[in-house]
């Protein structure tokens, strides 16, 4: 069982060394007033000059498309079971469920940021820290753990998770190249924190009543900030990390490209936008491998039992069960190698149109969507927004999406005086939740928030 314990503190140690599916918020997009679009679009330019240490952007999100309302039901006087209860049926249960289950933790936060006008444009400059970390499950596996031996095989391939953790300082700048005409980038220098995969290509069972047979195949890659390596046991299979020299082992440089055209030339209030963001990589250079090929475990029942000791003898054959089960997650060792690994490169593409009777009113719309080479990391969205400026000082949004998780309802506010800037805001807002608080449908969650101190006048 020490391998168990090992092999999965080496995985979730990395996911979790970061506190929180990364990606910046999108509610803000259309508001003039915000110092941060540029992460978004780097063809943005903010309305002054500004600064912030620790308190810029924070930016902490859950996506999935599964939610609680999948897992418990109510039964007899408002009582709740989960799908395992013998009353909630297998139909019932695995009707509702995606053929993949995917769950998202991430986080986004600015440590320092300013702007200012430089060389005819806008240039930006910061440091941030950013974590996504993706589990995707097969339906297959929830099959599996509700019918039991009301089947002989199964399939539960196709269980991934990964994590992604680094650090990203970066500088960009803007400017107008043509009438109604703007262009940006933002070149980031970045700090591997910590990175994790674990891909179980091939996982079958086949049972009878006397009999089971587990097969598996499966590889997990790891690495961290400083030196590390992979210790073993006597049979060559992963059974620890050691780190080394607590020096940057893992550095890599991302770009953002953006462009901005007002078209009032053909159509008076209409503003376009498109950038990409995250082209970019990682090069570890401490990546630890592992490998699981076409592990098999057996299992034909108890093979004797001494019913003068019952207890001992049970406690010994359940023992057995364990090593024999332990193998599952048993991992040669491949070595430590040198690997790049590239960051959720994002597209967006916007447009935005003012209201002829009511200039500062505007109704937007916005087309996301992450590349990754992880499929669980990929997902499109498409959301629409209402935006309005009432006053010179304050800003807001409300905005609907629809994406691969589900649908979503997001606001923003955003206060932005002479001096002081607060925003606060959601992409995901949950709108149903059990009396613990816990979202009923799916688990999407999302807030942001921030102050900055604008410097100098409005250009």
């Amino acid at each position: 069982m020490k391998n168990i314990r090992y092999t999965i503190a080496v995985i979730f140690v990395f996911a979790c060394l970061c506190p929180g599916i990364a990606q910046t918020t999108v509610s803000s997009y259309f508001l003039d007033g915000t110092f941060h679009n540029s992460r978004i679009n780097p063809a943005m330019k903010a309305e002054r000059a500004y600064f912030s240490i620790m308190t810029g952007n924070y930016s902490m999100r859950t996506k999935s498309n599964v939610g609680i309302s999948d897992f418990l039901y109510t039964r007899g006087d408002n009582e709740l079971t989960t799908f395992m209860s013998g009353s909630v049926g297998a139909d019932e249960f695995l009707g509702k469920l995606p053929s993949v289950s995917r769950i998202g933790f991430g986080f986004d936060e600015s440590i320092f940021s300013g702007g200012f006008r430089a060389f005819g444009g806008y240039a930006t400059f910061g440091l941030s820290m950013h974590s996504a970390t993706m589990l995707s499950l097969p339906k297959e596996l929830f099959v599996f753990a509700k019918r039991g031996f009301q089947q002989n095989s199964y399939d539960i391939s196709g269980i991934n998770m990964n994590t992604m953790n680094y650090a990203a300082f970066t500088i960009g700048y803007s400017r107008d190249v043509y009438e109604g005409l703007r262009v940006g980038a933002n070149l980031k220098y970045l700090v591997g924190l910590a990175h994790a995969a674990l891909s179980v290509d091939k996982l079958s069972v086949v049972m009878d009543e006397k009999h089971w047979l587990v097969e598996s195949t499966a590889t997990v890659q790891g690495a961290m900030f400083c030196e590390s390596y992979a210790t073993t046991d006597k049979d060559g299979f992963i059974d620890g990390v050691e780190t080394g020299k607590m020096s940057p082992s893992s550095s890599g440089f991302a770009v953002d490209l953006g462009v901005v055209y007002d078209m009032k030339e053909f159509v008076p209030g209409l503003t376009l936008s498109a950038s990409l963001t995250d082209l970019g990589y990682i090069n570890w250079k401490y990546m630890i491998k592992g490998h699981s090929a076409g592990t098999r475990v057996e299992f034909n029942g108890f093979n004797s039992v001494d019913y003068d000791d019952m207890e001992d003898t049970v406690d010994k054959e359940v023992e057995r069960l364990g090593d024999e089960a332990a193998k599952l997650v048993d991992f040669n060792y491949d070595g430590v190698t040198s690997q790049s690994t590239s960051l959720n490169a994002t597209m967006y593409l916007g447009a935005e149109y003012s209201m002829p009777f009511y200039n500062p009113l505007s109704v937007a719309m916005l087309y996301s969507h992450c590349f990754s080479t992880y499929e669980s990391n990929k997902w499109s969205e498409i959301r629409g927004y209402v935006n309005v400026a009432p006053v010179k000082w304050f800003e807001a949004t409300l905005n609907c999406g629809f994406n691969t998780y589900g649908t979503s309802l997001g606001w923003m506010i955003n206060f932005h005086p002479a001096g002081f800037n607060f925003f606060i805001g959601s992409d995901h807002m949950i709108t149903r939740v059990t009396p613990q608080f816990l979202p009923v449908n799916e688990f999407n969650s999302h807030i942001t928030l921030g102050i900055n101190i604008p410097i100098g006048q409005k250009e």
